[in-house]
């Protein structure tokens, strides 16, 4: 018994001494060393006599050095914080105007103690907005834009450095309703400031986080936020971290509650991408996340009205296309009619006839000629051409990677101007590669090949049923539609090529400058025409 309580004594005095060795290990920090001797630098460029507080550029060196630290924190006074490990950074300020800023050093020592030096600067900053971005987004007046709903994420999130959004992104027609029915207006005044002004129908889509900066309660969904009034937007250089070479580098603060489609919690859009039929945003929200968003013109619903038919051509007589109308385009022309196409045209039924109503132009892979695909290209030159006019073709396009369908006019005179000065317009092309998404182009001298002006839009089963492909030709503007959807404006003058008499050419080509990779797997395909009607 006595043998077994000494044995139990010396196991508590080992547990203690266990304890006491964990304790001391426990709380074994070491020195706590605050950093010493901090200085703070700072160097604005472009000072000189005439520009005391910089050359507007933004841009100032910031230099801070301290004893015994081992990092540095930058609070720059506008808003942004970060964390400098070199304690040099040179820092771009983007609020335009004079403005005093107070930059605040934390140098962090050992156990995390910190020293602490302020110093105040003024720094003069120059904006303009560039006058592409200007253009597009206001049409140089104003320009009413609605959610891409149609697009591939069209909303989506990712990390703040990201260029997409590579964590999700919205399919189409997929987010709440009230995000879809939003009318965005910017309104650009004589001076170039621009104002947004955001029909919300009463509701605003809300994002995650962004419901309790404004108060509210819930997840994703609907909300009655209050949007009415015009706002002046505030443009600068890009403060993101996004390496991206792709994005503009340009943002604007919408003040107030900072909705443009979708409220995000934050209130700075950086423009990634800006044509006149698309803009692409990029948002830091709330949850610290990038949200995306994808914009494009409202469009109108114009079907024809009050114009007559002038002319058409309803392919009712089967057999080959009527010769009174249409000839042929035989061979590959000088290559590929300058586009590298990879097809040689025919006037073969194999690769063009007409059945039951329809004119059918086949692409098919066959070695023919020396090439490896056929298809066919007809056009009315010298037979029958217009002036100004409202064009509506119904058509269902060929489908698989590499065809090229166009249905387009050339003016009558290329053969004695040549071309590009007599004018093209391609009432549609497409691309096998991007099956849904619809061109509508205009290609004149200076503005030719890939640098013609172009619109475009995204539709549908265009493979599988029928559209309507339009133009509404004037002496002061050609319009493009589809299924009476008005998608691209196009403003014509008396200076462009514009303004006489064009013919018709419907053809399939295959690859080429735009048509692109052709599927190893192609075999055929058709492009159907149901009519060509032309209304004056």
């Amino acid at each position: 018994m006595i043998s077994n309580i000494k044995s139990f004594m010396l196991i508590l005095m080992a547990t203690a001494i266990s304890f006491s060795a964990c304790k001391q290990i426990e709380y074994a920090f070491g020195d706590i060393v605050a950093p010493s001797n901090l200085a703070l630098n700072t160097t604005i460029q472009g000072v000189d006599a005439n520009n005391p507080f910089g050359n507007g550029s933004g841009d100032v060196i910031i230099t801070t050095v301290a004893d015994k630290a081992l990092t540095y924190k930058i609070d720059f006074g506008d808003g942004n914080i970060q964390v400098v490990p070199s304690g040099k950074i040179t820092y771009k300020y983007s609020n335009p105007g004079t403005k005093d800023y107070t930059i605040t050093v934390s140098a962090v020592g050992t156990g995390g103690a910190t020293s602490t030096l302020s110093k105040k600067i003024k720094v003069f900053v120059t904006f303009a907005i560039p006058t592409d971005i200007l253009s597009a987004l206001t049409n140089n007046a104003s320009k009413v834009w609605v959610t891409d709903k149609d697009a591939p994420g069209h909303v989506g999130v990712g990390p703040v450095d990201a260029f997409s959004p590579i964590w999700y992104a919205a399919d189409p027609n997929t987010r709440p309703a009230c995000l879809y029915d939003d009318e965005i207006t910017f309104t650009k005044d004589a001076n170039n400031n621009v104002a947004i002004t955001v029909d919300n129908k009463g509701q605003s889509s809300l994002i995650g986080a962004a419901t309790s900066y404004y108060g509210l309660s819930g997840g994703d969904g609907c909300y009655d936020i209050n949007t009415t009034g015009a706002k002046n937007l505030l443009f600068m250089g890009a403060t993101s971290n996004s390496t991206s070479a792709n994005s503009t580098r340009i943002q604007f603060v919408v003040p107030g509650n900072g909705i443009v489609n979708f409220a995000t919690g934050g209130n700075t859009y950086e423009i990634l991408a800006i044509s006149t039929n698309s803009i692409s945003l990029r948002s830091i929200g709330a949850d610290g996340n990038a949200w995306f968003m994808k914009l494009k013109p409202k469009q109108s619903e114009e079907p024809v009205v009050e114009k007559k038919l002038f002319w058409a051509e309803e392919f009712d007589k089967d057999g080959a296309p009527n010769p009174a109308v249409w000839g042929y385009d035989i061979g590959n022309g000088d290559n590929g009619w300058g586009n590298s196409e990879k097809e040689f045209y025919t006037n073969r039924p194999e690769n063009i006839i007409i059945k039951d109503g329809i004119l059918k132009i086949t692409v098919q892979k066959e070695s023919y000629s020396g090439f490896n695909y056929t298809s066919s290209r007809i056009q009315s030159m010298n037979k029958f051409s217009f002036t100004y006019g409202r064009v509506d073709i119904r058509a269902k396009l060929p489908s698989g990677g590499g065809t090229w369908p166009a249905l387009w006019m050339l003016g009558s005179n290329i053969q004695t101007v040549g071309w590009p000065a007599c004018g093209e317009i391609d009432i549609m092309e497409n691309k096998g590669n991007e099956p849904n998404k619809i061109y509508g182009t205009m290609h004149h001298p200076n503005h030719s090949g890939g640098n013609g002006d172009s619109g475009s839009t995204t539709i549908t089963n265009p493979s599988t049923e029928f559209h309507i492909y339009s133009v509404d030709w004037s002496a002061t503007t050609i319009k493009m539609y589809v299924d009476n959807k008005l998608y691209y404006t196009f403003n014509n003058n008396s200076s462009l090529p514009f303004n006489k008499d064009f013919f018709f050419i419907l053809n399939v080509a295959m690859g080429g400058n735009f048509g692109g990779a052709i599927d190893p797997n192609f075999v055929s395909s058709s492009m159907e025409v149901d009519y060509i009607r032309v209304y004056k």
